[in-house]
């Protein structure tokens, strides 16, 4: 079993308006609803790898009930906390006359001492038989970075390898609790190395995030870019990347949906190159996929086969230029 904590799943509402009138009615054209960026996405992942997740977390609301309805159309296992507020939900308004997208955020579930308590409870009856756990994305109001550390001890109290893709104040915190691995991104690379988006390279980046690795301990550090998927371990790193991609249709979910690859790869203890080129498989095949579907699995292993990996870094030669 790989346990996935969501502690705060969104949903994304898409209007396609032609020419916004302000104060005024306007008809929409297009409508959408669909996953927010979420662990949700790598609990998919992980099912559709013939893996075993189980999510935790809270929910709320119609949002709440349109997550989890996803998830039973996935045969994904949970058990969440249904709060009285709504999940967090983003609205985007696109006009299609004048180019403009509007944004609203409604973030405003907030989670109790009670809803926390439900959750450390469901959590300890199911931890013992979980070989790795995943934490990832936004914190609820209500929580605090003492909850989450909290989540982690508890698995490390049985021996559960623990991946981290937090973000901010959490991620930084969470590298001295005995990470198995850790997953950034372009958006949140400025969490843990501090640059400047004018002067840095990849190399500078990769030293630092290596010196990070070694220095904490952590056996993975994934590190999803735009220009590839760069895996670091003691070792050695290693970069994914591929050629062959057809026009990318959405974003949403292909790094979260990398971190379920990551999590069965561990759990199957792939070595490093096979392990990046599933992480690299999975996060295209994500992003060339159509609504509503998010992926298949025929086509991660098309897009396995045409991964090509790199090698940055090895003990021995060093970096490789």
């Amino acid at each position: 079993m790989i346990v996935t904590i969501a502690l705060n799943p969104s949903i994304n509402k898409l209007a396609v308006i032609d020419g916004l009138e302000v104060d005024g009615e306007n008809k929409v054209q297009d409508y959408r609803i669909t996953l927010g960026e979420s662990p949700i996405y790598t609990a998919y992942m992980i099912k559709l790898l013939q893996g075993e997740p189980y999510v935790l977390g809270f929910l709320g609301g119609m949002g709440g009930r349109f997550i989890q309805n996803v998830m039973q159309k996935s045969r994904i296992k949970s058990d969440f906390i249904f709060n009285i507020g709504e999940s967090q939900s983003i609205y985007k308004i696109v006009d299609s006359i004048n180019l403009t997208e509007t944004t609203l955020i409604d973030n405003n579930m907030t989670v109790d001492e009670r809803d926390k308590n439900n959750l450390k409870h469901k959590l300890q009856n199911k931890i013992k038989d979980a070989k790795v756990l995943v934490i990832g994305g936004d914190l609820p109001k209500g929580t605090d970075y003492d909850f989450a550390e909290h989540i982690i001890e508890m698995a490390i109290k049985h021996d559960t390898k623990i991946i981290s893709s937090l973000k901010g104040q959490n991620l930084r915190k969470s590298l001295s609790l005995n990470l198995f691995a850790l997953k950034i991104s372009d958006d949140n690379i400025s969490d843990l190395v501090d640059i400047d988006t004018l002067t840095y390279d990849n190399y500078y980046i990769l030293k630092k995030l290596y010196d990070i690795l070694t220095l904490n301990k952590i056996h993975y550090l994934v590190y999803d870019s735009n220009d590839g998927v760069y895996v670091i371990s003691k070792s050695k790193i290693c970069k994914a990347v591929i050629s062959e991609t057809k026009e990318i249709s959405d974003n949403i979910g292909s790094s979260d949906s990398l971190v379920g690859a990551l999590a069965v790869s561990i759990e199957r203890r792939y070595e490093q190159e096979k392990l990046a080129k599933y992480l690299m498989a999975s996060k295209i095949a994500v992003k060339n996929s159509k609504y509503p579907t998010i992926c298949n699995r025929k086509d991660i292993d098309y897009y396995y086969n045409k991964v090509k990996i790199v090698e940055i870094m090895n003990r021995k030669r060093g970096f490789i230029e």
